[in-house]
Parts: C-alpha cells; structure tokens; sequence
C-alpha cells in the first residue's frame, strides 16, 4: 500500500512540474523552405535547384499567432542530420 501511495505522489508532483512548464514553454515551428526568385532566366525557375534554405520559425503567443520570422543563413547554425 506504501508503494501505491508513493506513485501517487510522485505522479501529482510530476504533473505538478509539467504543468509548471507548461506556463513558461514556447510552443513553436521551425521550418526550413526553398524558394524561386523573380528573375528571369535564374536556375530557380525551372527545374534547377531553389534558392534556400531559408530557416522560418513560428511560435504561439498568449492571444493571437505572430507572423513567421525568418532567420537568415547567417544566423543559423549546422545542425545535426538525423
């Protein structure tokens, strides 16, 4: 009976923290797109490689969802494939 009470404890006090993270969390999208430029006659246009990546991130805020912001490729770092 000891054991059972135990879990149920540490259960309410698991919950207890996932809820508390739950406040402070960002809740979001990272996407990576390619896309094709206005110019004519660019590679982009047919069937060559497109421009990109382009990292895009998306996140939840508290009343309304903000627009993406896109990172340049500066700004980001490798990451690992997998």
């Amino acid at each position: 009976m000891a054991r059972s009470v135990d879990a149920a404890a540490q259960r309410r006090k698991l919950l207890g923290e996932i809820a508390r993270l739950a406040e402070i969390a960002i809740f979001g999208t990272l996407s990576e797109t390619y896309r094709t430029c206005g110019q004519a006659g660019c590679h982009c246009q047919g069937d060559g490689p497109k421009h990109g990546p382009h990292l895009n991130v998306s996140y939840r805020g508290e009343k309304v969802r903000p627009p993406a912001t896109m990172f340049p490729r500066e700004r980001s770092r490798p990451r690992a494939k997998g």
